[in-house]
């Protein structure tokens, strides 16, 4: 199966100014509090004890910062925070001992120049700083991490809550007298009866059945796919009676799911962008296939054939609120998989409660 499209752009961690700056200023700070008595008394040349302090707390930072980001990208999101602190604690330790490794290498090799006292170190002394930067260097980017994922949350719902709000406008303005038309067609239908037409009577027919179901399934959350399914019937005949053979369905529903639920017009709405985006005529007839899975899921597959850009412009409406209508009711998203042959979309089922 092809890849699926993906839509999230996740926009990378940057903190250059972060790892830049901060290093410098943690050194300052340990400095002052745990070694200044050290610099002030010149018991080691500050020639090298300063940059032996810098360089030793970049490393640290580096090190530490990768594992933060490793565990942020295996457990991501508010809600795994524990999972992400608990593996950064106990992959932690042995990262701090193997960094109290290292300092005491270059207290050895710089700090001391190679003389005999320099050998052993405050090994405590080292041990319990480098758990402490371990402690800062997490606190950092976990609050870092934490705002973020909030401001991002926060923008989605906001986002959900406009596009529910323009759905609402959208569906009321969909309703402007839909009943002065309904009677219209109904009309409309006794005076072609009259004349014996019965192309046309079946066209008046579907369409009133088409309103019919807006009426009075376009305001409900969810409705079973098996009335979607009679609705989409009425509107492919409405279609045929423009592209006749030239438009084809298949279906291949597994009977269980036809008491499953889905959003109203799901169907119609990719039935439609099908039909919008490619060539559709007796030569070359557009084959439409709907299907269930195993994962209960439902698959809206054409192939494709394509119209010239300049035909038709895309603005994916369609697509845009199906998701939208999706994420509202907080289900799983739609899966959009494009290869050079086919489009094909697949819409979660909901199970009946």
């Amino acid at each position: 199966m092809p890849h699926p499209i993906l839509r999230i752009d996740v926009k990378p961690l940057d903190d250059k100014l972060l790892r830049t700056l901060g290093p410098l200023a943690l050194w300052a700070v340990a400095t002052v509090f745990f070694n200044l008595t050290t610099l002030i008394e010149q018991t080691i040349s500050p020639w090298r004890f300063i940059p032996y302090g810098i360089f030793t707390l970049y490393l640290t930072w580096f090190t530490v910062r990768a594992l933060i980001l490793w565990a942020q990208r295996r457990y991501p999101g508010l809600e795994r925070t524990q999972q992400r602190l608990i593996w950064i604690s106990l992959l932690g330790l042995p990262l701090t001992a193997v960094l109290v490794g290292s300092r005491l290498v270059l207290t050895r090799l710089w700090l001391f120049a190679g003389k005999a006292e320099g050998i052993g170190g405050d090994i405590p002394f080292m041990v319990g700083m480098g758990l402490f930067y371990l402690a800062i260097i997490t606190s950092i980017y976990e609050a870092r991490y934490f705002f973020r994922q909030w401001l991002t949350e926060k923008r989605a719902s906001e986002e959900l809550r406009r596009a529910k709000l323009e759905m609402q406008l959208s569906s009321l303005k969909n309703q402007v007298q839909p009943h002065f038309l309904f009677n219209s067609l109904n009309t409309l239908q006794a005076l072609v009866k009259s004349g014996e037409n019965p192309k046309a009577m079946r066209f008046i027919g579907d369409l009133a059945q088409v309103y019919r179901y807006l009426l009075q399934r376009n305001d409900q959350p969810l409705i079973p796919l098996e009335d979607e399914l009679q609705f989409v019937h009425a509107y492919l005949n409405l279609l045929k009676t423009r592209f006749d053979e030239g438009l084809q369905l298949d279906l291949a529903i597994n009977p269980a799911y036809r008491t499953y639920r889905l959003p109203p017009l799901t169907l119609q709405l990719l039935i439609e962008n099908a039909v919008k985006h490619n060539v559709v005529s007796a030569s070359r007839p557009l084959r439409i296939r709907i299907h269930s899975d195993s994962t209960e899921t439902l698959v809206v597959e054409n192939k494709l054939q394509r119209r010239p850009r300049s035909d038709v412009a895309s603005d994916k409406k369609g697509l845009l609120t199906i998701s939208q209508k999706y994420r509202l009711l907080g289900q799983p998203d739609v899966q959009i998989y494009e290869t050079e042959q086919s489009f094909a979309v697949t819409v979660p089922l909901i199970k009946p409660d």
